[in-house]
């Protein structure tokens, strides 16, 4: 008798548990007004460092006429949660884990498919963090069956520019 009231016990806190915890909601956007809107400006270059605009310029002038090139595209826009996972808190953590960064550069075809990212690794890429950022984006672009090509801030922009040119224009 002990163990049907104990089990009966057992299975009304696991149900509690399950059914009475709080559900999921994102957070809502707070209103804004002139005071929210005077606390920003428009940001300058969109490029980070002179390695970032030297190799734009020198693969802007490879790209073949039917690529455009775009710069520091958020991961959100290009690598998406799969509409598969419909547990809303799931799908929002895994979303946290792509809406704040992007890529240096982006090239998409005239329909706007991604063809290749881009990212260009200066010295600040041999920190801890910059390695667990590069992993993640390392992952993420395989995931998806995008290439992302890693240019380091001292190799030749023009070459490398032709290379990765060269592998979808062919």
């Amino acid at each position: 008798m002990f163990e049907v009231v104990f089990i009966v016990l057992v299975i009304a806190g696991l149900g509690l548990w399950a059914f009475g915890r709080p559900k999921f909601s994102p957070p809502k956007t707070a209103k804004s007004d002139q005071r929210t809107y005077r606390q920003f400006e428009a940001a300058g270059s969109l490029f980070v460092n002179r390695a970032e605009m030297g190799f734009y310029h020198a693969l802007r002038r490879e790209l073949p006429p039917d690529y455009s090139l775009m710069s520091k595209v958020r991961l959100e826009d290009i690598i998406c949660v799969k509409a598969g996972i419909k547990n809303a808190e799931a799908r929002w953590k895994l979303r946290a884990r792509v809406k704040s960064r992007h890529v240096d550069f982006l090239v998409i075809d005239e329909v706007g498919t991604p063809v290749v990212a881009i990212e260009v690794d200066g010295p600040s890429h041999q920190s801890p963090e910059s390695f667990e950022a590069d992993t993640l984006k390392n992952g993420l672009f395989k995931a998806a069956g995008i290439p992302l090509r890693r240019v380091l801030s001292s190799e030749d922009y023009l070459a490398r520019s032709k290379a990765i040119s060269a592998e979808f224009s062919a």
